[in-house]
């Protein structure tokens, strides 16, 4: 009796059945049905039609593979997309002061997580002690990973005179998973209501960060 195949199910002679004009035809469907990639070079690509939409090639030169629309070849999407984004506010702020920034807005073609890294700039007046706080917004919800938020103390390091303004740097992290549609990052800057002298001279003066469609968890 004749048998299959174990992957694509072919029907297999054994000598025992008829192996007749359609079991050929019936396996070059099949085969039809799964095609492989297909090698070429960036030169000689097929000239492909409707009926090879989806299929994909490979060229050895230089080591792409495409994939036919049916009309067009494009690129796969193997490289996470990524947005970038910049605010210079130069927003003042006394002690327990909140502000919120957007810094971009586009498109996701499809789910997945965004991962958003920031880096913040800020000033803070030499006279004060000043703790201040960021979070990554993604679609205008904190998304910090790990903590609450990314943390840093500045202490007062004059008690008299005019004092300076002093520049600081902080990064901030964060993630939260997304549909296929419009997504925006953005920054949660903040001052707390603790600190050692009984005002505070901050100012946010410019954030940058990037947002990168990643894969949250293997599924």
């Amino acid at each position: 009796m004749s048998g299959t195949t174990p992957r694509l199910g072919l029907k297999t002679f054994d000598q025992s059945d008829p192996f007749l004009r359609q079991d050929f035809n019936d396996n070059y469907g099949k085969i039809d049905a799964y095609p492989g990639v297909y090698i070429c070079t960036s030169g000689s690509r097929p000239a492909w039609g409707g009926a090879q939409t989806g299929l994909r090639i490979y060229e050895t030169d230089t080591r792409r593979e495409m994939v036919w629309t049916g009309t067009a070849w494009r690129a796969l999407l193997d490289a996470p997309p990524v947005w970038t984004g910049y605010v210079q506010p130069n927003a003042a702020m006394g002690k327990d002061t909140h502000v919120y920034y957007k810094m971009a807005t586009f498109a996701v073609n499809r789910p997945g997580a965004l991962l958003v890294h920031l880096e913040v700039e800020f000033q803070c007046q030499s006279l004060y002690t000043a703790n201040v706080a960021a979070r990554p917004q993604i679609d205008g919800s904190d998304s910090q990973i790990g903590s609450t938020s990314s943390y840093m103390r500045v202490h007062q390091t004059n008690t008299s005179g005019a004092g300076w303004s002093r520049h600081f740097m902080m990064g901030a992290v964060g993630l939260r998973t997304v549909g296929v549609g419009s997504h925006n990052f953005g920054i949660h800057f903040y001052t707390t209501p603790s600190s050692t002298t009984s005002t505070v001279s901050v100012s946010l003066a410019s954030v940058r960060g990037y947002a990168m469609l990643v894969n949250s968890q293997d599924t």
